[in-house]
């Protein structure tokens, strides 16, 4: 049996921006941006639309991932110049929000009621985590502005090992018969005048 390969299985590792050229659009073009980023996140059911609003309230320490290890909501979705503010639920201990791009980190806290925020004015998808939770799944992203602007601003996307073997064993498909009949062409390619 063969085995069967889903829309799915094809945008997997794609930006979001490509996903969104193939047909994918809205909040699915920039899952399939995330899904790897979101891999072992329990809390995590897509990208919420935030778009509109010039302030946005993400919780630090909410439910998920075997306890209070989770961002609330994991993904936001925000117009360029929005400003998200993380606010601390005093749940799960000591929390942070660092960016993984090292552009921002607020301090360790466990207190109730803390704040840190950050305004984005450049769109891209911004992935952050809770230092000592993120091998938990303590991660979130803030997507900024459009599909097609955030996977352009991303820096593309990355390929495994697997992802590499197959396209590089498809190129060479193509081009093997190619490269074929210029070795045979090479060989002699007064051939068809002598037979005559």
């Amino acid at each position: 049996m063969t085995p069967r390969c889903t829309r799915r299985d094809v945008m997997k590792g794609v930006p979001a921006g490509t996903a969104a050229a193939a047909g994918l659009s809205g909040t699915a073009a920039a899952q399939s941006g995330l899904s790897s980023w979101f891999e072992n996140v329990s809390n995590y059911d897509g990208v919420v639309d935030e778009t509109g609003k010039s302030e946005v309230t993400v919780e630090v320490g909410t439910k998920g991932n075997n306890g209070n290890f989770a961002f609330g909501p994991a993904a936001v979705r925000v117009d360029p110049g929005t400003k998200v503010v993380w606010k601390w639920t005093g749940n799960g201990g000591s929390h942070n929000v660092a960016a993984e791009d090292g552009s921002f980190k607020s301090e360790m806290t466990d207190k109730k009621g803390h704040t840190f925020s950050q305004t984005f004015e450049e769109t891209g998808v911004v992935k952050y985590a809770c230092v000592p939770h993120k091998a938990m799944g303590m991660k979130g992203a803030i997507v900024v502005g459009s599909e097609a602007a955030s996977g352009a601003a991303s820096g593309g996307f990355s390929l495994s090992a697997d992802e590499y073997a197959v396209g590089g064993s498809v190129l060479l498909g193509l081009l093997s018969p190619i490269a074929f009949a210029l070795v045979l062409f090479g060989r002699d390619p007064d051939r068809d005048l002598r037979g005559r």
